[in-house]
């Protein structure tokens, strides 16, 4: 490369990747974040990713230079143009109310009987195997009682020690899937070697596969207090981390995968939560759906008959509006290549941006549906409109308690 080159960042897109080091504080938990994979291969999906500034203030500090596009941030824009099927990390909530409809206090007896049903759940009641970060192969049910058992025993040993108290978890449970019709063993492969990566020698954990659903997925439970008595405490960030090492260990296996933030997709609405999902499939009325239409039918009465602006719309327009210049900055570049196949993928980029325009939301949908005024702004007109100032901008505009000063964000 050049002096006079530029490389181009795409950390309007995508997640920045993050330094080469464990987090351990009782605040953070103890978990990998961001480092070298153990088959040798850097973490590609973050790869190229780390830039020292912003592509508009590239494209204003040094408009004159050439610009390029590393490898990895190329081959990841040919993904995501033509829509690679993205991985999904679920971290799984415990109940809070019981079948009656009553608050679960977490107590030690509370927490053993979810641990007991959970392990019964995922393992279908010993019929399917259950599989240990030491790769041993657990059958049948009272294999699974066993494990519950020692799981229990090291919970009793961790509350004594001080390392949990009677609210602790004693399990995190994560769900792993992928979209289609993954190959089951290659989806259980991958899932095997990022909880080999990211979990084996701090933490306890087993896995079970489950192939009897719509879609393939892996179950890995996690014992929250790990050998040297630092729980595992996720965040958001880290559940993106586990998403790109996802993505990255499926590639690995030759199978097509993708670990993008929703608005570098052009998506702007939440995938349902899974008991929602759940009474949808069994063809039984939403009670969130209802209370959701009566908060916009409210809102519309209270305004004249147009839904008002919330904080979110305009940090969404304006996330929409760096992504989309990103990708035609980028586009740019692939056009005055050389390479025929940088050319075809600039011109596959133009068309991807130019379905970007839609920034409609759940709330202005529903005011649709009920007929009334509802605008939604479109971006090809927001191009020349001004970024929203300080005070009007959204989540989007600076990061959710970064790591450092602040912390993370939570899971949510």
């Amino acid at each position: 490369m050049s002096e006079f080159e530029d490389e181009l960042g795409f950390e309007d897109c995508w997640s920045t990747s993050r330094n080469d080091r464990s987090v351990r504080s009782p605040a953070a938990g103890y978990f990998s974040v961001g480092g070298k994979d153990r088959e040798g291969q850097g973490a590609e999906a973050s790869a190229g990713n780390a830039r020292a500034s912003s592509v508009t203030d590239r494209q204003q500090g040094a408009a004159s230079k050439p610009a390029s596009l590393s490898a990895a941030d190329k081959a990841r824009l040919a993904r995501v143009v033509r829509g690679t099927p993205e991985v999904m990390v679920k971290v799984s909530k415990p109940a809070k109310m019981d079948k009656h409809g009553n608050p679960i206090k977490v107590n030690r007896q509370t927490e053993g009987a979810r641990v007991a049903a959970h392990l019964e759940y995922i393992s279908r009641n010993g019929k399917i195997d259950l599989e240990n970060g030491q790769g041993e192969i657990l059958s049948g049910k009272s294999a699974a009682t066993a494990l519950y058992a020692d799981w229990m025993h090291a919970h009793d040993e961790d509350r004594a020690n001080g390392h949990a108290t009677d609210r602790t978890r004693i399990t995190t449970s994560l769900v792993l899937s992928m979209p289609g019709d993954t190959n089951a063993g290659a989806l259980k492969d991958a899932v095997r070697a990022l909880a080999d990566q990211e979990f084996a020698g701090r933490h306890d954990y087993v896995m079970a596969q489950h192939t009897d659903t719509k879609h393939p997925h892996v179950h890995l439970t996690i014992r929250t207090v790990g050998h040297d008595g630092i729980k595992l405490n996720l965040r958001k960030g880290d559940l993106q981390h586990l998403r790109d090492v996802f993505a990255s260990k499926l590639r690995q296996r030759g199978v097509e995968a993708e670990s993008t933030p929703r608005s570098a997709r052009g998506v702007t609405r939440k995938s349902e939560r899974t008991p929602v999902y759940k009474i949808r499939q069994r063809g039984e009325t939403v009670a969130v759906d209802k209370a959701k239409r009566r908060d916009v039918q409210r809102d519309l009465s209270d305004h004249g008959g147009k839904l008002p602006e919330q904080l979110w719309d305009g940090a969404i327009v304006a996330r929409r509006n760096r992504v989309m210049r990103t990708y035609s900055a980028a586009a740019a570049v692939l056009a005055r290549s050389p390479d025929p196949q940088d050319r075809d993928l600039a011109r596959a980029t133009e068309r991807f941006v130019a379905g970007l325009t839609d920034v409609a939301t759940e709330r202005s949908s529903l005011a649709r549906d009920l007929g009334r005024n509802a605008p939604v702004d479109q971006l090809g007109a927001e191009r020349g409109r001004r970024e929203p100032r300080s005070r009007d901008r959204g989540l989007d505009e600076k990061p959710l308690h970064p790591r450092g000063k602040n912390g993370p964000e939570r899971l949510r």
